[in-house]
């Protein structure tokens, strides 16, 4: 047996584990494992734990219930396993092995069908966290579907068709709801199909959403990771839900680099999720790279910036001999013979972001405010851009 040989993990500051009772150590190796994983074998993963877990609840029910008829043994499981969302009335059709079935298998029969009818959508919630960062068991399936409410009554049919039980029909199709609720009758597998939107942050959803093929090798739309962080913070705030927190954590932990951050921070300040963004960066131990993202974008802004305040003549050279353009927040500083560039808070003289003369971040650490800041310089830049004024317009700092 080849044991491989684990690179010398350390833990920023800051880094916070998924669990109370899992050590520092020991999750910067699962985390470090978790990241050899494609996205088909990470949802592998997790069919595997949630078939288990499914089994073990079968084994137990079985000896709880041994006195019960087949279907009402059958009835038992489907209440013992959808809780509240078991349908009236519903027995399962299915047996021991089909109940075992899990929520991949569900998307991968839910695919053929919304393919089949023309249907964009996408997969979110806990099955595109578990693709993306720690498998885990989930209950259920969250699916986003672009179809006219006037198609509704179609979708259903072909949904009962395929042996779906499909809950909240009528209520979706008057604008009630927004959410079609359905359970697979054989396989006990459940599903929600929410109704998208039809706001800007919607249509990005679906055009960012990424194709990956699942365990059985059909290929399933999933929500881009940054657009399923957003979501599940979304939904945090109004559940509290820690859950929501440590699938985010864990998808952060697990792509680290890949993530377009500048997105995130994006979306986070349009749906005030800035301040949980920022401490969840640092908790994944990726504030570092999440602040090198922003000072890769924003250089050519800041650069621009002190050109323009060299161009009207509120660059001075210092004895250091360092050009330092002052503006109201921010003091843009050349030194001439590096050609280091700093970009340093006016306030407290603190450092925000240096560059070397070929453009590397140095150092990067913006808080919340100079992101905000930046941004506005930077609208400000593309306005006078567009609107083409005189070359004297000048730019604040």
């Amino acid at each position: 047996m080849i044991i491989q040989k684990l690179p010398k993990l350390s833990a920023p500051a800051g880094y916070r584990p998924q669990a109370i009772d899992i050590s520092v150590e020991a999750d910067l190796l699962d985390f470090h494992l978790l990241r050899q994983r494609s996205v088909t074998e990470r949802v592998e993963i997790a069919a595997n734990l949630i078939n288990g877990a499914r089994q073990f609840s079968l084994q137990c029910l079985e000896q709880q219930f041994s006195h019960l008829k087949p279907q009402q043994f059958a009835r038992k499981i489907a209440e013992a396993w959808l809780q509240d969302d078991c349908p009236p009335n519903y027995i399962p059709q299915g047996n021991r092995m089909t109940w075992i079935q899990n929520s991949a298998e569900l998307a991968t029969q839910l695919q053929t069908l919304f393919e089949n009818a023309n249907i964009p959508y996408y997969i979110t919630g806990g099955v595109a966290a578990i693709a993306y960062g720690d498998p885990r068991t989930t209950r259920d399936l969250d699916v986003v579907i672009q179809v006219p409410r006037a198609s509704i009554a179609q979708l259903v049919a072909a949904l009962e068709q395929n042996g779906f039980y499909v809950a909240g029909a009528d209520d979706v199709a008057a604008g009630r709801m927004k959410t079609l609720q359905v359970t697979h009758m054989e396989t006990i597998s459940r599903a929600d199909l929410m109704i998208a939107d039809e706001d800007t942050y919607t249509q990005q959803q679906f055009e960012r959403r990424r194709r990956y093929a699942f365990p059985n090798a059909t290929e399933v739309y999933l929500a881009s990771p940054e657009d399923v962080i957003i979501s599940k913070l979304r939904w945090g705030l109004r559940s509290e839900s820690e859950k929501q927190r440590r699938d985010v954590l864990a998808i952060l932990k697990v792509l680290q680099g890949e993530l377009d951050y500048l997105y995130i921070y994006r979306w986070a300040a349009e749906f005030d999720l800035l301040a949980i963004v920022q401490a969840l960066t640092v908790s994944a131990g990726i504030r570092e790279v999440a602040d090198r993202q922003w000072a890769d974008d924003i250089y050519p802004v800041a650069l621009q910036a002190f050109v323009s305040a060299q161009s009207i003549g509120r660059a001075v050279v210092s004895k250091e001999g360092m050009t330092v353009a002052r503006g109201n927040f921010y003091n843009l500083i050349l030194h001439n013979q590096t050609q280091v560039f700093t970009i340093e808070s006016k306030g407290d003289g603190r450092l925000v972001a240096q560059f070397d003369s070929d453009k590397i971040v140095l150092h990067s650490q913006p808080s919340l405010e100079d992101r905000q800041r930046w941004n506005e310089i930077a609208k400000r830049i593309r306005d006078i851009e567009e609107a083409a004024q005189a070359p004297d317009q000048q730019i604040e700092p």
